[in-house]
């Protein structure tokens, strides 16, 4: 699919940024605008990663294709067969390939208004879990996005992949009802945008 031939003159597309603290809430926070605009009939591709606790510490976390409601097991704190160690999670090769898989056919197959990516961090910006992912969707970003970055990474995340219509949204200072005013907006023209 060529998008660059389905855009029409004009559109530049958004990126969301939700931020905070690790533990903080910022899936909580994407699942819930995403079921605000699910309820809309907004078309969203892409990825989550809810986390888990085991005895009040956090122990892993899950990937969820959110096109789909399906998941798989992303990264744990113990090994796994064929795991690979980034920071203090083993994250499971399988785990890997589902949301990229995920990720691929939102942006090259399917059509959706809105892609996901929870979360881009430390491990993105050296290539690595969704890295590969990302630089392929933004060598030619078409589409409007909602991403997931803890603080201390914003700076450094924006200035690798530059996008000319962005909104921070910090963790705790959002107010629902315009986040998802305004993503519908640019949902809206983004469609409006686009050859059927």
């Amino acid at each position: 699919m060529n998008h660059e031939t389905e855009i029409i003159t004009g559109w530049k597309p958004p990126r969301y940024i939700i931020t905070g603290e690790q533990g903080e809430g910022k899936t909580t926070l994407l699942l819930r605008i995403l079921a605000e605009l699910t309820k809309q009939n907004v078309n969203i591709g892409g990825i989550a990663a809810p986390g888990y606790f085991k005895d009040g510490i956090r122990s892993g976390f899950d990937v969820l294709d959110v096109r789909s409601g399906t998941s798989e097991k992303l990264c744990t704190t113990n090994p796994t067969e064929n795991s690979l160690l980034y920071g203090r999670y083993y994250f499971r090769p399988e785990g890997i390939l589902f949301g990229t898989d995920a990720l691929n056919r939102s942006f090259l197959q399917e059509k959706v208004d809105l892609l996901v990516i929870d979360e881009v961090g430390k491990f993105e910006l050296s290539g690595k879990v969704w890295g590969e992912s990302i630089d392929l969707i933004m060598k030619n970003p078409y589409l409007p996005m909602i991403w997931t970055v803890r603080r201390p990474f914003v700076e450094e995340i924006t200035k690798k992949w530059p996008m000319s219509r962005q909104n921070v949204i910090a963790v705790g200072s959002e107010d629902h009802e315009q986040i998802i005013h305004d993503m519908m907006a640019d949902i809206q023209r983004y469609r409006s945008e686009t050859t059927l």
